[in-house]
């Protein structure tokens, strides 16, 4: 996995709460505006990144989500020339449905996005963490809540999905559960809120055929900022 398709979080897209399709985004030019304010913000894999000594690995996608801020959908395409292949689905053995390139500088639409997380990263809860599933009891489907960490205990962070929900590792799978993120863990924060590695994939297109998915390239692309302080 290399730096550029590692999204140092988890960070999603599984219930996906709060990423609404109606939030307005700025045009290329609002995207040249600090960026080294907005690189800080969604800065991606950082070396030396705490919780990431381990060997665990996790095959989770958050669905339908955004990386943090969970408002940056759209993307911007850089300077270099590249022949992207967009995949049906968004996994690297997927079927090439088309071959496109962008022009430089363009604004490219984000038409849905699913962020798989390769490595967790491990942090301590602040707080007891509970996970809400659906479960089968007696011939029905129920919805179960039980504790998956106590206070005190190493969790196994996988993604923030912007508005107050993380996506966890537990015994059972990964879980969403309620959670702020300087509040919730200590190893991560609203500043670095990512897994260790991630690939980003975005559905992209320029008509009803040529379209696909492909992951996002931080050497090629970069997001655009939501405007003011829609990212806090």
């Amino acid at each position: 996995m290399g730096k550029s398709s590692t999204i140092a979080i988890v960070l999603g897209a599984a219930l996906l709460v709060g990423c609404s399709r109606g939030t307005s985004v700025p045009g290329p030019k609002d995207a040249s505006v600090d960026r080294n304010q907005v690189g800080k913000i969604l800065a991606y894999a950082k070396e030396g990144m705490s919780g990431c000594d381990h060997d665990v690995r996790s095959a989770a996608v958050a669905r339908h989500a955004w990386p943090y801020p969970a408002e940056a959908k759209n993307i911007l395409w850089g300077t270099r020339y590249k022949k992207m292949e967009l995949k049906l689905k968004p996994v690297e053995a997927a079927f090439v449905t088309a071959t496109l390139t962008w022009k430089e500088g363009e604004l490219i639409e984000v038409q849905d996005s699913d962020v798989v997380v390769h490595k967790p990263r491990r942090v301590v809860a602040k707080h007891d963490l509970h996970v809400t599933r659906k479960v089968w009891d007696q011939g029905t489907r129920v919805s179960r809540t039980t504790k998956a960490v106590s206070e005190g205990e190493d969790a196994y962070f996988l993604f923030y999905n912007s508005r107050g929900f993380c996506l966890i590792e537990t015994e059972d799978g990964a879980a969403w559960t309620r959670c702020s993120l300087d509040e919730s863990f200590e190893g991560v924060s609203s500043e670095e809120p990512f897994a260790c590695e991630q690939t980003w994939w975005v559905k992209v297109g320029k008509n009803r055929i040529d379209r696909g998915w492909m992951p996002f390239d931080e050497g090629l692309m970069m997001r655009v900022p939501p405007p003011g302080d829609a990212a806090k």
